[in-house]
């Protein structure tokens, strides 16, 4: 997740790029496919807004291969470092990042794809970055963005510590201004932003088990959020009690033989279309 206006409200520490390093791992099977099926290919050149510490930019460049050119954007200098450094490490010299606001930005040629993931929920006016992204794209070029939408979890049977601690996050989201629906929104954000009517598609993971990744991923978030958790009076710190929690999340789901859904990411796609 990636800052694009004042309401991002999870940082951008080392332990917060670590999260969002984890929570690439966790999503990455399903923005792939995502990418795939909105039609990145071999050669393109693309611009991934709101790249944080890369984690899309390298699914691009995966997707992309070696004759394809990716540009990762975010403005947190932070974020971008740690993008740079892991980019550097792995030998990939068709990235290069850029630390910035991506309406602003301006590129020796225009992009094939402009790709964002967890973004848009972040910006109060989405439609209108999108307008302005749109410059940044060659004629008939893709955009494709992935969003949650945060209301659809699910635990079958009910596990109550999992349905509360979502319910936190979700309203911790409202309060700060995030929006929590952003998935369900994207065609009217893509109509409004000029972009004909986009495909869209929806992919979740569904998770079970001692073993499941998804009960550190849960915890994750909260923990980076607890600050915004008390300050916003959706719970206390003694309430959440966040270093036992995953523990207790997974203790429950084991003892229930539940199944847990996490939120939806739901990509939206659309061609540019030549005014």
């Amino acid at each position: 997740m990636n800052a694009s206006h004042p309401h991002y409200a999870l940082g951008h520490d080392d332990s917060e790029l670590e999260r969002l390093t984890n929570q690439s791992r966790f999503l990455g099977d399903i923005t792939e496919h995502q990418l795939g099926l909105a039609g990145l290919r071999p050669g393109m050149r693309v611009l991934d807004v709101g790249c944080g510490a890369g984690d899309v930019s390298f699914l691009a460049a995966r997707l992309t291969g070696p004759d394809g050119h990716i540009t990762g954007v975010d403005r947190a200098a932070e974020a971008v470092e740690r993008a740079r450094a892991r980019a550097e490490d792995a030998t990939l010299t068709n990235i290069r990042f850029v630390a910035g606001e991506a309406e602003h930005l301006e590129l020796d040629a225009p992009v094939d794809a402009v790709v964002g993931r967890l973004v848009l929920m972040y910006n109060p006016d989405a439609a209108g970055l999108l307008r302005r992204l749109r410059r940044l794209l060659v004629p008939g070029g893709l955009m494709t963005f992935q969003e949650f939408d945060m209301t659809r979890t699910a635990s079958e049977p009910t596990c109550a510590l999992f349905e509360q601690t979502m319910d936190r996050v979700r309203e911790t989201f409202r309060r700060v201004g995030a929006g929590v629906r952003t998935g369900l929104q994207l065609h009217q954000i893509f109509v409004t932003a000029g972009l004909p009517a986009p495909q869209m598609i929806e992919g979740a993971r569904v998770e079970a088990g001692p073993e499941s990744p998804a009960y550190e991923q849960v915890a994750g978030i909260v923990r980076t959020l607890l600050p915004a958790l008390e300050r916003t009076g959706v719970a206390t710190a003694a309430e959440v009690d966040i270093n036992t929690l995953a523990q207790r999340l997974r203790a429950e789901a084991v003892a229930l033989n539940a199944v847990i859904v996490t939120p939806p990411l739901i990509a939206a796609w659309s061609r540019n279309t030549v005014e």
